[in-house]
Parts: C-alpha cells; structure tokens; sequence
C-alpha cells in the first residue's frame, strides 16, 4: 500500500475507534458495519488488530443493547464509580481530576491546530482525542494529494506532539482498566484493539505529566466525574 493510502487507512481506524467510545448504539453498529469497517482499516496498518477486532463483532452479535448501555456506564459514567475514566486529565495530572491543566494542553492544541471542540464533554475524553487524531492524519493525506509536502510535515509534527504529550502516556493505563473492569468482550476486544493499534505508532518522548505522577507513585484508581 502506498504511503498516502496508509495515512488514509490510520484516519479511518482512529475514526471507527473514536465511534467505539460514545455512547453505544448496537443497532447502528451493526448497521454501519463499524467492526467490519475497523477490520478493513486494520489489515494493512495494523493486522494485529485484527483477532480482537473479531471479538468485538461477536460480542456485537450477541449482546444486547440494554447490556451494552449499562457495561458503557458503568466503565466510563459512573455515577459513583469510574472503572476505566476517559479523561486523559484524570491519569495525566497529580490531583487526578478533571479538566486539569492537562486538560487545557489538550484544549491548547486543539485550537493551534484550528479545531474548536463543541460538546458536551471535557476537550480530553478519549473519543474525541481518538476523532483529533484521525482529523490530523485526514489532513495530512489532503495536502499530500495536493501537492503540499511542507502543510503535510507541520501537521504530522502537530501530531506527534499530540500522541507524545497527550495519548500514549495514558492509553495503556485506561485498556487495562477496561479489561480489569469488565467481562464485556466488546470492550475487553475493544481495549485488546486500541492497545495493538497504538503499539505500532512512533513515539519520541515522554510527557511532563506523566513524569511527575510516576515520580510522585500516584497509582491510584481514577476519581468519578
């Protein structure tokens, strides 16, 4: 596959894996073909991906959407619990509570890079960083196609230093809270995808954030919204 189709198939499966996180829709989920659709995206970019991305279509098969609705809440809802927070600021920050600065990091280079979040959900829930992400890789095949090697370098620089500072400090923290919080097999292949999907992303460096949390051994779990 050439290098533009890569870049294209990456936005796709970021896409589809931002869908994974909102609020769950069996129906349309099966409907828009959302695991087939992963999978098509995965098999060249990632086809370890793939066994997990399975699962989750089985699961799809066989649960129903009351199941789904409540295994979403009690992962990512609460309301007295999070089992697996899909605030990045809730694992990045010291205090571990929402819209930290962390939280404003992530607001900060939405907006340099022209993206303006409007819903109804703190700037780092992992669904519309997993959405920024694959925007990010969309635009960078755009200026590709149009001749614009430079616009397409700026934009992979933005992000890189999005996944550095933003995401991959994070994500296997959360994957191993939703495999730990559930029997679900959805989320559980769900976690499996999203970790082998990531794995296989460069990374450069380490965020501030998680450099003072370690060093401080906050381990512990994530406080509910």
């Amino acid at each position: 596959m050439d290098p533009i189709s890569n870049i294209v198939q990456l936005s796709n499966c970021f896409r589809l894996l931002a869908a994974c996180f909102y609020q769950p829709d069996t129906e349309l989920f099966k409907e828009e073909e959302l695991c087939a659709k992963l999978q098509e995206s995965c098999v060249t970019i990632c086809p370890k991906a793939i066994p997990p991305i399975q699962v989750m279509a089985m699961a799809l098969q066989k649960t129903s959407d009351q199941d789904m609705q409540v295994t979403y809440a009690e992962l990512f809802v609460g309301p007295f619990e999070l089992k697996a927070s899909p605030y990045g600021s809730t694992y990045l920050d010291l205090n571990r509570q929402l819209m930290g600065d962390s939280t404003m990091w992530v607001k900060k280079l939405y907006q340099q890079a022209g993206l303006e979040v409007d819903i109804q959900q703190p700037p780092d829930h992992i669904a519309i960083e997993l959405e920024f992400l694959s925007h990010l890789w969309s635009l960078e095949a755009e200026s590709l196609l149009a001749g614009s090697p430079a616009k397409a370098a700026k934009v992979q620089n933005e992000r890189q230093v999005f996944l550095d500072s933003c995401l991959l400090p994070w994500i296997q923290e959360l994957t191993d809270n939703i495999r730990s919080g559930t029997d679900s097999l959805f989320y559980r292949g769900l976690a499996d995808c999203l970790d082998a999907v990531v794995q296989q992303l460069p990374v450069q460096e380490t965020t501030p954030f998680n450099h003072e949390r370690r060093a401080a051994g906050d381990h512990a779990s994530p406080s509910p919204v």
